[in-house]
């Protein structure tokens, strides 16, 4: 990404005013490249959503959208199909075992 979202002050800031914790410089970088990473995420997927809607300009339901699409819903079994599927062999074991248990117990 040649370009980020936000500067690393402002995440200072805003980090700061929501918790009394110190806050290393190596957070503050981890944090901006995890914000431009979402933001890059939604503003892909909307427009996405905008041309397959056959317009050529980005609405605010094509973020909105789009930001399901990409954190998924709890609600929506396909998309969290999806989003286990990211996840490596270990986790996956996991999850399967915790479901088991789950199962077992109900």
């Amino acid at each position: 990404m040649s370009e980020s979202i936000t500067k690393p002050n402002t995440i200072e800031t805003f980090m700061k005013a929501n918790t009394d914790l110190r806050i290393s410089t190596d957070t503050i970088k981890e944090f901006q490249t995890q914000i431009d990473v979402i933001a890059t995420s939604i503003t892909k997927e909307s427009e996405k959503q905008a041309r397959a809607a056959g317009r050529s300009t980005i609405m605010p339901t094509d973020i909105k959208a789009s930001l399901s699409n990409i954190s998924g819903s709890a609600a929506d079994l396909p998309t969290i199909f999806k989003q286990l599927e990211k996840l490596n062999a270990k986790d996956t074991a996991n999850i399967s075992a915790m479901i088991q248990t789950w199962l077992n117990t109900h």
